[in-house]
């Protein structure tokens, strides 16, 4: 059998509700341990993913198909429970530099 495929995600993904003094904050942790990187097992009952540099980030689920979506967002999940990750969802939507807007007329 080959060598599994690596595949990335974005740690905090599209996110908003994450300030960017907690993204420091957990990135700066990450950094101590280096990088993190998961092996997922798939069988016929699920999945399950543990995190080889910290043993005790696991996730997993009864889908024995998961999607790649899926995969990644339950690991995030995960990798915020560990890292005890702020997630402010009671911010008001604010003007953000890393956003643009534009609407489309037709013509």
């Amino acid at each position: 059998m080959g060598k599994a495929k690596e595949n990335y995600a974005l740690l905090f993904g599209n996110n908003p509700d994450i300030s960017l003094d907690e993204r420091t904050r957990v990135i700066g942790e990450i950094q101590k341990i280096g990088k993190l990187t998961f092996k997922i097992n798939k069988h016929e009952e699920g999945w399950m993913a543990q995190c080889n540099e910290v043993s005790g980030i696991i996730t997993g689920n009864t889908n024995p198909n998961p999607t790649k979506v899926e995969i990644e967002s339950q690991i995030r999940d995960a990798i915020y429970a560990a890292f005890y990750v702020k997630v402010d969802t009671k911010r008001q939507e604010t003007e953000s530099a890393f956003l643009f807007g534009y609407s489309l007329h037709a013509v």
